[in-house]
């Protein structure tokens, strides 16, 4: 095997498996951790099989596509447009999406809100509801997301919005907390998550989630 990016190995021969929110794995030789998930070597095309029979709620791709690759290919296949509203993740998510060639079909842009009062003069989030329950909560997630769709032209929104660390946090509200929002015109998802202390792993893993919120979205409605 040879070692790909981020660390991960690449298999010269077999199967790679790649999941999210498999926290455990035992009875595989070949299981790489990453920051994004883990990823798993299949030597069969029956070991292949036999996993995704267990565990295929979980694999987002067979192959070593990225995930922002997987969900690029997914909304072109159904010709849908997503845009973002950033706040602790600064634009990262928007930059995994454009790293994909041709994303400028499905990709019409993205707001960084770093700021309350860019959530505000942006997105319409509402400064009573900043106030009373702080920027990082699931309502003013909710709004970032419905701002973003209706500034724009797309037909998905993706927010987000966390305490990224390594300071800022409380016991109420601790480094690692992160709200994700998914918007349409029909329905709202918002999901909390609460990761670990080091602040560059959690602004990728919030990406990396909302990427797989975004793709279990696009093949419900297959």
């Amino acid at each position: 095997m040879k070692v790909g990016l981020c660390g991960r190995l690449k298999p010269k021969e077999g199967f790679l498996a790649r999941t999210i929110g498999l926290e455990k794995l035992d009875g595989y030789s070949h299981v790489i951790r990453w920051v994004g998930g883990l990823d798993v070597v299949l030597e069969t095309k029956k070991e292949l099989e036999e996993f995704l029979s267990k565990y295929g709620s979980y694999v987002y791709t067979v192959g070593e596509e990225e995930m922002e690759e997987v969900v690029g290919r997914l909304l072109k296949k159904r010709g849908l447009k997503v845009a973002t509203a950033e706040s602790c993740t600064g634009g990262l998510l928007s930059a995994r999406i454009v790293n994909v060639p041709g994303s400028s079909t499905y990709f019409v842009g993205g707001f960084v809100v770093y700021a309350n009062e860019l959530k505000t003069k942006l997105l319409s989030v509402e400064e009573e509801v900043i106030r009373n329950q702080g920027a990082v909560s699931e309502e003013v997630c909710r709004q970032m997301a419905v701002g973003a769709l209706e500034e724009t032209d797309a037909d998905i929104a993706l927010a987000i919005t966390g305490i990224s660390g390594p300071g800022g946090g409380s016991q109420e509200k601790p480094v690692g907390l992160t709200f994700i929002a998914l918007a349409t015109d029909r329905e709202v998802v918002l999901r909390s998550f609460l990761f670990g202390a080091d602040r560059n792993e959690n602004r990728f893993l919030a990406t990396q989630w909302a990427l797989e919120m975004l793709r279990q979205h696009l093949i419900k409605e297959e």
